[in-house]
């Protein structure tokens, strides 16, 4: 699972479900979630999108509308979408049509939802909330948030990357400085922490020692090419934040304890208190606005010249 949640929305008239997508894409984000759909004005367009790899497609949800057109009927859709995934969850949906139910049993197919058009926000987010509380035990979210962290890395090192590109030579001079000097503590540091590992009585002290360029280097390093271009207080700021607050509590989750209670697995931090699902999902939104944040960043300086 990752922090989008894929919708394949067939209906060949968009424009008429901006208010139920807008619906939806709000109340996927309280959860920390972010909705992202993909329009198909028929059936074969639709088909177009689906893979045989069941790992390969990356769609959670298909919304079919009944009228589709000359693009063909849904109920015909939803029997294209069967032969191809025996599993995927489809909501079958008609601003006029009340004999849904109806259609569904005479093609005698399994794992549909029926819904009116003005009541599909409510009948996609319950089949959003039966397929994600699937993967919200803690175990999962930890691995959700350390996923959307891995992502966030990414963007950081394209980041470096771009910005270094477009910079003048005084500019990649002064960076690599950064880097130089960065290293520089770093071996002393690393030398000195050497030398109290040394002293170590016990293998579990290790635990506590791990040095290397590390992802929050390079967002240390990205902060400072930033703000040496002077052209983007803006993301300086959101990327301390990120730094600042979101990065030590997702931290948090590399070291926790997990505690096993029956069937349950709890998961304990340093403080000794347990981590609970409304943290993980506070997280989560933390994690999607900072994700997307640095989405654009990339993407505004690799459009830079």
């Amino acid at each position: 699972m990752r922090l989008d949640f894929n919708v394949l929305w067939v209906d060949d008239q968009q424009n008429a479900v901006k208010s139920q997508r807008d619906r939806i894409d709000t109340l996927v984000r309280k959860e920390g979630f972010r909705l992202q759909t993909q329009f198909a004005s028929s059936i074969d367009a639709a088909k177009g999108f689906l893979s045989n790899d069941i790992y390969g497609d990356h769609i959670d949800l298909i919304l079919m509308d009944y009228d589709l057109g000359a693009g063909g009927r849904g109920d015909d859709g939803l029997v294209e979408v069967r032969n191809i995934f025996s599993y995927k969850d489809i909501i079958f949906y008609s601003s006029q049509a009340s004999d849904l139910l109806e259609m569904v049993a005479k093609k005698k197919i399994q794992g549909v939802y029926c819904s009116t058009r003005d009541d599909l926000p409510d009948t996609v987010i319950g089949a959003f909330e039966a397929l994600v509380k699937k993967v919200l035990d803690i175990d999962h979210s930890r691995g959700i948030v350390m996923g959307a962290t891995s992502d966030i890395d990414q963007h950081v090192n394209d980041c470096l990357v771009n910005i270094f590109e477009k910079s003048d030579q005084t500019h990649r001079v002064a960076i690599l400085a950064v880097v130089a000097r960065h290293m520089k503590e770093k071996r002393s540091s690393f030398e000195q922490e050497a030398s109290a590992i040394e002293a170590f009585q016990h293998v579990a002290e290790l635990l506590t020692k791990h040095n290397v360029y590390t992802s929050n280097d390079r967002l240390r390093l990205l902060k400072n090419a930033l703000e040496a271009s002077g052209l983007h207080t803006a993301n300086v700021e959101k990327l301390k934040d990120y730094l600042n607050n979101t990065v030590p509590r997702r931290n948090l989750l590399a070291h926790v304890k997990v505690r096993i209670e029956g069937f349950s697995r709890k998961l304990i931090g340093r403080d000794q208190k347990e981590l609970t699902s409304e943290e993980m999902k506070s997280l989560r939104q933390e994690l999607l606005v900072h994700q997307e944040h640095f989405e654009q960043l990339n993407i505004i300086l690799n459009s830079q010249q």
